[in-house]
């Protein structure tokens, strides 16, 4: 007699050899999807790097972080090398002549600029980020790749073995993002030591950066979400430091309830969603993906410009 459908048993065995495949397969799709997203963030910040260099070829120096604290008109590091990056009529919509908060400014700000985003971030998916600190224009573009000042102190150097900054402390230099000058006039003003720095001096030629552009960070990822003063036009400050430890997550709250703003000294620091570590764009326009165990004075020392410190930056 011919069987005509098969026994509750054998659909059962074929679901279950289903199930085990599936299982054995979705991480293997999922580390593909992160490999696609880790490749595409590459990219984007050679893009980045590039633009920095023309950047560079037209002026002289690299473009400042920000004029200076904390809403000047004259935008930030973005606004200026969007011509390099084929963002030109993005570009000729801001009136740099006004601050970021103009009307003029207000739809400029909002427009998706794929360049700045990293896909491996779920907040990728509505990067016009709202709850941006009162010193920032909000909602605007997040920036997931913001610019170094590396061991400048950024108000407060809690990570730092010694919090207290001064020329000598490789973990903690400089004064208030490099801004002002502090009060006992021991720092001067325009006193990062990475890079770039909050205020339009110093000035910054690839001259300048003796430890070599291949050993000097100059953009490293981030998570626009977890840092309320994450912005591409942020003028309080699109410029992180590397005095917090490498993907240090820790949240001020920025997107929900609970905002802690007192916290940027721990929050806005480098990091990713990448399993392990975080990309950085180098001076060279280079792209390496540090570990997230990284040695914290080597991922110091990798910040400054002109340290003199021997470094070896880490294998990819």
């Amino acid at each position: 007699m011919r069987r005509t459908a098969f026994t509750l048993v054998e659909l059962l065995v074929v679901i279950a050899i289903i199930g085990i495949l599936v299982a054995l397969l979705l991480p293997a799709v999922q580390a593909a999807r992160e490999a696609a997203r880790r490749g595409a963030c590459v990219n984007n910040m050679k893009q980045i790097g590039l633009a920095m260099h023309q950047y560079h070829d037209v002026h002289g120096r690299l473009p400042y972080a920000v004029i200076d604290c904390c809403t000047p008109a004259g935008g930030t590091w973005v606004n200026l090398i969007l011509p390099h990056l084929e963002q030109q009529a993005l570009a000729d919509q801001f009136d740099l002549s006004l601050d970021m908060f103009a009307a003029v400014n207000a739809t400029a700000v909002k427009t998706v600029v794929p360049v700045f985003i990293c896909p491996s971030d779920p907040t990728a998916s509505r990067p016009i980020l709202p709850n941006r600190f009162s010193h920032n224009v909000s909602p605007q573009l997040g920036l997931w790749y913001p610019v170094s000042m590396g061991p400048t102190m950024p108000d407060a150097c809690p990570f730092c073995p010694d919090p207290n900054p001064s020329p000598t402390n490789w973990c903690c230099q400089g004064w208030n993002y490099g801004t002002t000058a502090k009060p006992d006039g021991t720092i001067p003003a325009g006193s990062s030591v990475g890079m770039f720095g909050r205020y339009i001096k110093p000035e910054v030629s690839f001259a300048r950066v003796t430890d070599g552009l291949s050993n000097t960070i100059m953009n490293g990822e981030t998570l626009p979400g977890q840092c309320a003063f994450d912005g591409a036009y942020a003028t309080n400050f699109p410029v992180f430091p590397t005095t917090i430890p490498l993907n240090t997550m820790e949240n001020d709250g920025a997107l929900g309830d609970g905002f802690k703003s007192s916290l940027w000294f721990r929050t806005c620091g480098f990091k990713s969603e990448h399993p392990g570590g975080a990309n950085f764009l180098m001076g060279d326009a280079s792209v390496h993906f540090f570990n997230e165990s990284i040695d914290f004075r080597l991922y110091n020392n990798l910040g400054t410009r002109a340290g003199g410190e021997p470094v070896t930056v880490p294998a990819s």
